[in-house]
């Protein structure tokens, strides 16, 4: 897919929108990773498997787990990590926030039917924020075959 540089700003912008939803959630970008990690993979999720799945070591993916437990979003069962009933509705409310909150930025913004594309997919829950964290690392591109 084609993406020049000011594709990849508002990628980039759009990446910061999400953040501030999460922050005024009360959650770090890498605690709502691991949320959103747990409300994908329902049951007892190990640490180590949160960690491989991520990209990161358990001692990352520790301390991050407890702060949702401390926030009743998680609780350990059995050798495992496990999304509570309050995890998945903060997971839900964050991602509808985070739609909405995107979906307003982008309207007044000029961009590329790329970008455009992305957006509405990632709307339509077709896109997601490790997609969009992967589109950003690849950078520009000059042709429309990668």
């Amino acid at each position: 897919m084609l993406r020049d540089e000011d594709d990849l700003q508002l990628l980039a912008e759009l990446a910061g929108v999400l953040d501030e939803v999460v922050s005024a959630a009360g959650l770090s970008p890498g605690s709502y990773l691991i949320l959103r990690e747990l409300v994908a993979n329902p049951g007892p999720n190990p640490v180590t498997d949160l960690a491989a799945r991520l990209g990161a070591s358990p001692e990352e993916v520790a301390p991050l787990c407890s702060r949702l437990v401390d926030l009743h979003m998680a609780l350990v069962k059995g050798s495992g990590v496990e999304v509570t009933d309050n995890g998945l509705g903060k997971a839900a409310r964050i991602e509808s926030d985070a739609n909405d909150a995107m979906r307003a930025y982008v309207v007044d913004r000029p961009h590329t039917a790329a970008v455009y594309g992305l957006v509405a997919s990632m709307q339509a829950g077709r896109f997601t924020v490790e997609d969009l964290l992967e589109f950003l690392a690849e950078g520009p591109t000059t042709s429309d075959d990668g």
